[in-house]
């Protein structure tokens, strides 16, 4: 009776195994591409694209914020999948509408160019899609005195900000869909901070390009 009943599990077991052996399989094969798939093997992750920003040029009275076009450009060096190190550079270009003012100027062109540097986190690889986070700070370099030149007048008389070299910040998320292992589509938003005139500026920004990959992280 005993050795019946040995039988009977050794069968069971034997069973079991060949029965589990294709589920293991396919569990082995759906979570391994998670760390190995080509899309995140490389070391440098180049970007380019179109930028929007929403900004407000001055602290005084009828100032109102505008909207800002240009460009971005970003580069990425990847220590590992989930942790780079990302530089920034952005330019962004408009016209500020100048309030009611004694001396005539009723517009002015400004730019605003930002150099940033920090942590930039992965957070979600899939195939087809990523998703991460960054915290970059640096620069901002605002010129706001295009429409005053010859006018006697500067900037800050009617509350716009001088032209001025300050602290500039972007924090916020990005996300990625994979064309390729080399090629993505990036679309990102951002708190852009600045600080020109005795204030800080909480300017909202966005952008959207392509990512180039290159090198390899092994």
């Amino acid at each position: 009776m005993i050795s019946r009943i040995r039988s009977v599990y050794a069968a069971l077991a034997l069973f079991v195994t060949f029965a589990a052996s294709p589920v293991l399989s396919a569990q082995v094969q759906a979570t391994a591409p998670v760390t190995t798939l080509p899309q995140y093997q490389q070391r440098w992750d180049l970007y380019g694209g179109f930028s929007y920003s929403h900004f407000n040029p001055g602290a005084g009275t009828g100032v109102h914020a505008n909207n800002l076009t240009g460009w971005n450009g970003d580069a990425t060096a990847w220590f590992k999948q989930l942790f780079g190190l990302e530089f920034s550079a952005r330019g962004y270009y408009g016209t500020i509408e100048v309030p009611p003012n004694a001396y005539n100027v009723t517009k002015s062109d400004m730019s605003e160019h930002l150099f940033l540097v920090g942590p930039n986190f992965r957070l979600y690889r899939r195939e087809n899609y990523a998703a991460g986070f960054h915290a970059l700070i640096g620069a901002a370099n605002g010129s706001f005195d295009e429409g005053f030149k010859d006018t006697g007048a500067q900037p800050y008389q009617v509350g716009i900000y001088n032209n001025k070299l300050a602290f500039g910040a972007a924090v916020g998320g990005w996300a990625d869909y994979n064309l390729n292992p080399r090629w993505a589509v990036r679309f990102t938003a951002d708190w852009q901070p600045t600080h020109y005139g005795y204030a800080y500026q909480n300017e909202f920004a966005g952008t959207a390009g392509v990512v180039y990959k290159l090198g390899s992280l092994r």
